[in-house]
């Protein structure tokens, strides 16, 4: 078997203008008051779905899934939608399945497709749910039981409107149950039957029969050897206790095979090669995954945070290289991660204007990619890189108090370890300002879950229970602070400490790794303990080859030969991707001198059968994600006068995209931003404004400024709606266009951009990115070649 994949690029070109009928949707009332410019004529769920049509997209899942259709185009996309279903890949399966709409609008399957595609969106399933019961009469007996099974999962059948949540899994269960027994070569409902047990899992109806399941998955697989139903039998061992994940291998080495073009089905075999602690072949599918993604952003101008799963493969991916000494790789990749745009809705790492976070969670790839960052260089032992990186916006200070202690720490050790006291001991007043910013966070997070939870109605117990979520949430921050101070105090006070004076220093401390741990008990003359330490260190770590690195060094200097020649060996067999220029490598040069070992004492890299037939990385898309080049434009002005892009290269440029002069919002935007206009010209970067009006009615607008004299930036005129189709601001399936926000560098790259169905009106935001987007351009120059990321060579 082989695999051969051609890049990931579109297949087929999309008529521009197709325009998804009312059918398509839950009708609208005929007293419905008019869409606002910019929101669908369906109602407000559907701004949030896909608005650009779907393509026919290479690499997609073989699946066999026929349904009643007078269009074969309806078919293709339908099946497409069910590929991208099996690789939880929900927006894009959603853009599928309203394609398959726009070319046949009375095709029942297509919306149950539509539904399925919002698993856990109650509102916006129900609506198409209900259009598919509307339509059913006209398809098969097979296609109606799968209709009714997801009309009574979302409770629209009286019989199912008083279950719970528990228990609409469970008869979702026996419904696909009963497809499989009156249709038992029904791959599909094999499949769905098959991940609906293991997802009921998590909802209250635990696997009896993890065995079961697999039997049911081999049916599968006997029929269709490369079905995507791979990516459920990884789930379904991913839970069970170890080494239970050593059945899923024969699914990890195909499952990525099975669907090429979804980034997620190669993330997935990543998991049951971590539990067998195979990291160079869970390294390789994270990598496999991000070039997957990367492809897709590029290619469809879709920022990186919006895709599911984006930031977490990443992140892993970033540690996952750490595990295996592939150090500039895993700098390159957490840097990379910093430098995507950031934005409120997905991955902002500071505080909005009231002192709460723009968005809560984890951050996304903003906060993955520092804290990878932060990992790496304190992991290897990158003092100088770190010290380097602080002064650029890699590393640069943040109004998230917590951050702002992680930075001060990371700092604070690299400096003494580099003897610089002064500059380390700097880092103990800095890490108490950071204190003082998230006390002041922690205030403003606690009035905020109470005045969302009174203004749901929440009774005092409720209320109260939230603020204390807050308050149970912060405390561990709380403590890291007091952790890493600490730290710093140990490092401050060893190169003149005794092991007497500072043994207690050194057992209590917290939030040193035992293999940082091991190399102070050797600095202090506690050989036997130091050895002890990076052993345990090993045995936790297993098949870390940085920490197996710091074991037999340590034994070396110990004189233990034989233990420092075993690990070694255990080291060598693991060592294929090494950087072997970083620390603790490079400590290694006694031993291998001692052992008569080359200099170069990697193994070759060895491809193990049992990981699949793997594709070159490098045709499943780039390493990193860079920004894409504008589109050109040359557009008229009120007076005639014609303005392109190239008017302004090698200047940033802002270009809004608005409605037009009826639109209210558009006007509220410009008025907002026409203030701001100074303080972006002090950034150096212009400011630009497509319309959709005709260029004679571009004067109407400027008579609505609140400002004498118009506005401070040019308008242009689209009124074919042509440059809003290029920047992909315009709903292909309602042929309306969208507002849209563009950060163009001087080259003419797009380093930042909103698009949809309100216009974005956080001008402090936008300031802020776009001065941070365009440091990076300047940051990157300046930065030796060896830490410059990959996005800018």
């Amino acid at each position: 078997m082989s695999v051969s994949l051609q890049p990931l690029t579109v297949l087929l070109a999309i008529l521009a203008g197709l325009r998804l009928s009312a059918a398509a949707t839950a009708a609208s009332p005929d007293d419905a008051p008019p869409a606002i410019p910019g929101h669908s004529s369906h109602g407000q769920a559907f701004d949030e779905g896909p608005r650009q049509a779907a393509y026919r997209m290479l690499g997609m899942p073989e699946v066999h899934f026929a349904v009643t259709t007078t269009n074969p185009l309806t078919q293709q996309f339908f099946t497409q939608g069910v590929g991208q279903l099996h690789g939880f890949w929900y927006f894009e399966a959603e853009r599928s399945f309203r394609q398959a709409v726009v070319h046949d609008t009375n095709c029942a399957m297509a919306y149950w497709g539509l539904a399925m595609a919002n698993p856990s969106n109650t509102n916006r399933a129900v609506p198409f749910l209900r259009d598919a019961m509307r339509l059913k009469g006209g398809a098969s007996r097979r296609e109606q039981l799968w209709i009714d099974a997801r009309a009574e999962f979302h409770l629209l059948t009286p019989e199912s409107s008083k279950r719970d949540d528990k228990e609409r899994h469970r008869e979702y269960i026996r419904s696909l149950e009963n497809i499989v027994y009156e249709f038992p070569d029904d791959i599909e409902a094999k499949a769905f039957l098959a991940v609906t047990i293991w997802n009921a899992a998590g909802q209250g109806w635990p696997i009896s029969s993890a065995q079961g399941v697999e039997s049911l998955l081999k049916e599968i697989f006997s029929v269709q050897p490369m079905h995507p139903a791979h990516h459920y039998r990884i789930h379904l061992w991913d839970g069970e206790k170890d080494p239970a994940a050593i059945r899923a291998l024969p699914s990890a080495a195909r499952d990525g095979q099975s669907g090429p073009g979804i980034a997620h089905l190669w993330h997935m075999s990543g998991h049951t090669f971590n539990k067998l602690k195979r990291y160079d072949d869970m390294a390789w599918q994270q990598e496999a995954s991000q070039r997957v993604d990367h492809a897709q952003l590029m290619r469809d101008r879709i920022l990186p945070d919006q895709i599911h799963n984006y930031a977490h493969n990443g992140e892993w991916l970033v540690q996952t290289l750490n595990y295996v000494g592939r150090v500039r790789d895993a700098l390159t990749l957490a840097m990379n991660l910093i430098e995507l745009p950031q934005h409120p809705r997905y991955n902002a790492l500071g505080l909005t204007n009231n002192g709460t976070p723009y968005r809560a969670g984890d951050g996304g790839s903003a906060n993955h990619g520092r804290r990878r960052l932060i990992e790496t260089l304190l992991r290897y032992e990158l003092w100088d890189d770190a010290v380097l990186l602080a002064d650029t916006f890699y590393l640069e200070p943040t109004n998230r108090g917590l951050e702002q202690a992680r930075r001060a720490r990371l700092l604070g050790v690299a400096h003494f370890a580099q003897g610089h006291t002064n500059e380390g001991h700097a880092q103990f007043a800095a890490i108490e300002r950071a204190g003082g910013a998230l006390r002041a966070e922690r205030a403003a997070v606690l009035d905020a879950a109470e005045a969302k939870a009174r203004a749901d109605r929440k009774s005092d117990d409720q209320v109260k229970r939230a603020m204390t979520d807050v308050l149970d949430n912060y405390a561990d921050s709380f403590k890291r602070l007091d952790e890493w101070t600490a730290e710093l105090r140990l490092l401050e006070a060893l190169p003149t400490g005794s092991l007497a004076d500072l043994t207690n220093q050194v057992t209590e401390l917290k939030s040193v790794s035992k293999e940082r741990l091991a190399r102070i008990w050797l600095q202090l003359g506690a050989t036997n303990q130091a050895e002890t330490v990076a052993r345990e260190a090993v045995d936790a770590g297993t098949n870390q080859v940085q920490l197996l690195a710091n074991l037999a060094e340590i034994q070396w200097q110990l004189g233990r030969t034989n233990d420092a020649k075993s690990t070694f060996e255990r080291l060598r067999s693991l060592s294929s991707h090494v950087d072997l220029e970083v620390p603790a490598f490079h400590r290694l040069q006694p031993l291998l001198t001692g052992l008569q070992i080359p200099a170069d004492w990697r193994a070759a890299p060895v491809h193990r059968e049992d990981s699949g037939v793997r594709p070159d990385l490098a045709s499943l898309g780039p390493l990193v994600w860079k920004p894409m080049p504008a589109p050109e434009f040359s557009l008229p002005m009120a007076d005639g006068k014609t303005v392109s892009l190239a008017d302004y290269r090698g200047r940033p440029l802002l270009l809004f995209f608005y409605l037009g002069h009826g639109c209210i919002h558009c006007l509220d935007q410009l008025n907002a931003l026409a203030p701001a206009a100074a303080d972006f010209r002090a950034a150096g970067i212009d400011m630009l404004a497509i319309s959709a009006d005709s260029a004679d009615a571009l004067i109407k607008t400027q008579e609505k400024a609140r400002a004498a004299g118009g506005f401070p930036f040019p308008l242009l005129a689209d009124a074919r709606r042509e440059v809003f189709r290029s920047y992909r601001t315009f709903d292909d399936f309602e042929a309306i266009p969208l507002h849209g926000v563009f950060l163009i560098d001087g080259s003419g790259l797009i380093r930042w951009q909103d698009i949809g169905p309100d216009p974005f009106t956080d001008v402090t935001f936008l300031l802020t990115e776009a001065k941070r987007q365009l440091q990076q351009i300047s940051d990157q120059a300046r930065l030796p070649k060896g830490l410059r990321s990959a996005s800018a060579k």
